[in-house]
C-alpha cells in the first residue's frame, strides 16, 4: 500500500471512527434516539460517516484495480459478475422485509423508513458490515467494467 493510500484510510477511517463514536454515545448514553436527517446538526454525522465510508471504499477501488493490473489479470472474471449479482441479495431482502412490515392497514412510511435505518444502517453497516462491503464490490465492478469497456470496444 502506497504512502497517500495509507494516509487517506487514515483520514477517512478516522472521520468514521469518529462519527460512529458520536452517534452511539448520543444513542445509547444520551437517549437523543436516531435524529431526523432534516436537521443538519443531528444528520451531519451521518454524512460525514458515509462519506468516511465511501471515502475508505473509494482509495480501496483503485488499489485493487492496480493490483490487478500489475498482476497482469484480466479485469473482468466470472467471479466479479457473480458476485455483483449476489450484491444486492441483502438489499432486496432489507426492501422486501421492510416492505412486508409497512404493509398492515396501509402503506406506512415510518414502518419502512425504522425497518431501512435499523436493519441497514445499525445492523447491516455499523454491527455486522455487510452493506460497505457489498457497495464495494459494486463500485469495482461497475468502475472495472467501465474501462474495460473503454480499452476494448
Amino acid at each position: 500500500m502506497k504512502k497517500y493510500e495509507k494516509i487517506l484510510i487514515a483520514v477517512f477511517g478516522g472521520c468514521t471512527v469518529l462519527s460512529l463514536a458520536f452517534l452511539l454515545i448520543s444513542f445509547f448514553m444520551l437517549g437523543k434516539g436516531i435524529g431526523y436527517l432534516d436537521n443538519l446538526e443531528e444528520a451531519l454525522p451521518y454524512y460525514l460517516m458515509f462519506g468516511g465510508v465511501f471515502g475508505v471504499i473509494g482509495v480501496l477501488v483503485s488499489r485493487r484495480l492496480r493490483k490487478r493490473r500489475e498482476a497482469g489479470k484480466a479485469p473482468i472474471s466470472a467471479l466479479y459478475k457473480v458476485s455483483f449479482r449476489l450484491s444486492f441479495l441483502p438489499l432486496a431482502v432489507l426492501l422486501i422485509v421492510g416492505i412486508a412490515g409497512a404493509v398492515g392497514d396501509g402503506f406506512d412510511w415510518s414502518v419502512l423508513w425504522g425497518t431501512i435505518v435499523l436493519y441497514g444502517i445499525l445492523l447491516g453497516c455499523i454491527l455486522i458490515p455487510i452493506f460497505p462491503f457489498m457497495l464495494f464490490w459494486q463500485v469495482l465492478y461497475v468502475a472495472m467494467s467501465a474501462k474495460y469497456k473503454k480499452m476494448f470496444p
